[in-house]
């Protein structure tokens, strides 16, 4: 029988089997049309296209809206006699995916969930492709008893497939151990391209793509190699492999970036592109020594992914209001703060998402251009071809521009440019690195800007962090986490309901799945300039911002917890709890 972790509904008559050869099975359509699911007039519209197409009536259905998948899931079940199974939450053992691969179980549409005495029993999407079954019976050397599974169901298994553990087991068997220290150039060029290694590095890349990692860590320690994926923000450890294979997998990731791989004492930089499932993946890669060796860090930039708004990255209402008030602006600059690896470039796509017109001019200066966007003019800094963000700044001012965008802000010269452009007519985006918000105007100071330049240049300036998401499937509410947390409880706004993170198969056992911003936004006015000419402190700075509405991250944060989108622990984690300005 099929495993307990997966939800199971029979159909009426309680047959797990196909139908006997000679019974009458009802049509589709006619099935749901009797249970009221679809009306005459749809089935009469779905006939017609499955007349014209060829597509099986279900599939019509679907695509026509008609009804939705576990609806047609039940049907089926009852049309054929099939045991229609959820695949909600399940993790496919990893016995069941060394028999059944995941590039073929992809193809197919197919997920193996047990293993009865001799019988593979899989999930399928369209358990009427006889072609399919006969191809895993042939490939798994078994008897295959089929259920059904909606589509939906099938993608969720599918992304949660242990590709990489099992097909890396399978690939180390096939290399040959090579010790970093004796191997030749010569000799470490073959191996590198040899097919085991190939598919080895491929794994590792696929993995993390499908794992919706961000950037890939590969480590030479003591005794072996260790593989890491940034996923929301966090670093998992996702396999570990002996350190004799340490030299062959930079060296295969070094000339997939068109690197020297003989060049092993100095970092060096590089890129290149794959495809996983149909999507284009831009892939950065970093490579610095070590005193065990090279370690290598993967960027993942999906190219065609720019498509995010401000409401998606979370920002609220209020500060949403806002920025899109200073970004209207003809003239000024506008700054976004945080660390490295806090969606400030995100948040400015997002910005020029909604700039991005036929009758505007926009450039941009960036490194790396993370994202691709079409109708605007990307340039990527390139020190060796004296491509810097000054010159290029310079000379973006001779391209007749509307907005300019500057990667960030690093140094005196870049911020001066970019101040004489937003006081020469153009909006000028850009990033800063500052822990809050108030904090990039002494900042900018900071760098020998005059006071009176920033306060009449300056339009606004925002902050933010990333945050993880609560996983929809396993959070748990905490009715009392005001008394649980007393030193808190003053911060906690009165509506609304707190969660705990749990964990399950769905987040990996995190309790977080995705990630989303929070935000402090401070325009400024003319009390604010007064200020900053003036000299005035960040505390008074501070200060002044908050008597005139801000929201602070923590706050922000704080909103977002009570609305059960992250947890209190998770808001602490990136953000201060705020205190009151002091000197």
């Amino acid at each position: 029988m099929v495993e307990d972790s997966v939800r199971t509904m029979r159909p009426p008559n309680g047959t797990d089997i196909v139908p006997l050869p000679g019974r009458r099975r009802r049509p589709l359509g006619e099935l749901l049309l009797e249970e009221g699911l679809i009306n005459a007039e749809q089935l009469e519209q779905a006939l017609e296209i499955q007349r014209s197409t060829g597509k099986r009536i279900g599939r019509v259905l679907l695509d026509m809206g008609a009804v939705a998948q576990e609806q047609l899931g039940t049907m089926l079940s009852q049309q054929m006699g099939l045991e229609f199974v959820r695949l909600t939450g399940m993790t496919v053992r990893d016995d069941l995916a060394r028999l059944l691969p995941a590039a073929v179980a992809r193809r197919l549409q197919v997920i193996p969930i047990a293993d009865d005495d001799g019988t593979l029993t899989v999930a399928m999407v369209d358990p009427l492709d006889i072609v399919a079954v006969d191809d895993i019976r042939r490939l798994v050397g078994m008897p295959v008893r089929a259920v059904i599974s909606t589509l939906d169901d099938f993608q969720d298994a599918i992304d949660r497939y242990p590709v990489l553990e099992v097909a890396v087991e399978i690939l180390l068997r096939d290399l040959v151990p090579a010790p970093d220290e004796d191997i030749s150039l010569e000799a470490l060029r073959r191996l590198a391209d040899e097919a085991p290694m190939v598919r080895l590095v491929n794994q590792i890349v696929e993995g993390a793509v499908r794992g919706r990692a961000s950037d890939i860590h590969i480590e030479r320690q003591q005794d072996l190699v260790r593989v890491r994926y940034r996923v929301d923000g966090l670093l998992q450890t996702r396999l570990t492999l002996p350190k004799h294979t340490h030299a062959q997998v930079v060296s295969r990731i070094k000339i997939l970036g068109s690197m020297d791989i003989a060049e092993r004492r100095a970092p060096q930089d590089g890129s290149f592109e794959v495809r996983v499932d149909g999507r284009v993946v831009d892939v950065r890669v970093s490579t610095v020594p070590s005193i065990f060796g090279e370690k290598a860090v993967m960027r993942l930039l999906e190219k065609g992914a720019s498509t995010f708004t401000l409401e998606k990255l979370g920002i609220s209402p209020r500060d949403h209001g806002r920025v899109l008030q200073i970004v209207a602006r003809p003239q000024g600059i506008f700054l976004i703060t945080g660390p490295t690896g806090s969606g400030k470039t995100t948040t400015l796509y997002a910005i020029l998402g909604r700039l991005n017109r036929d009758e505007v001019n926009i450039l941009t200066i960036e490194d790396p251009v993370e994202y691709q966007i079409g109708g605007i003019t990307q340039v990527q800094v390139n020190p060796r071809a004296g491509v810097a963000f000054a010159s290029t700044m310079r000379h973006f001012l001779r391209q007749d521009p509307d907005i300019l965008l500057v990667g960030e802000v690093r140094d005196e010269e870049t911020a001066r440019i970019a101040m004489q452009a937003a006081l020469t007519g153009h909006l000028v985006l850009s990033t800063l690195h500052a822990n809050d918000a108030v904090a990039a105007l002494p900042r900018l100071m900071d760098m020998g800007i005059e006071p009176y330049l920033v306060a009449s240049s300056l339009e606004g300036v925002a902050a933010q962090r990333l945050v993880r998401v609560l996983c929809p499937r396993c959070r748990k509410p905490v009715p009392n986490l005001r008394a649980e947390l007393p030193r808190l409880a003053e911060h906690m706004p009165e509506e609304g309901t707190f969660f705990h993170a749990v964990g399950c198969d769905f987040c990996s056992y995190t309790g977080y799945r995705g990630r989303v911003a929070v935000f402090e936004v401070v325009p400024l006015d003319d009390g604010l300039r007064q200020m900053i000419v003036a000299r005035a402190p960040h505390y008074e700075l501070k200060h002044a911002s908050m008597a005139r509405g801000m929201t602070s991250m923590f706050q922000d944060g704080m909103q977002k917890a009570a609305r059960g989108i992250t947890t209190v622990e998770e808001v602490l984690r990136v953000v201060e709890l705020d205190q009151e300005p002091s000197r």
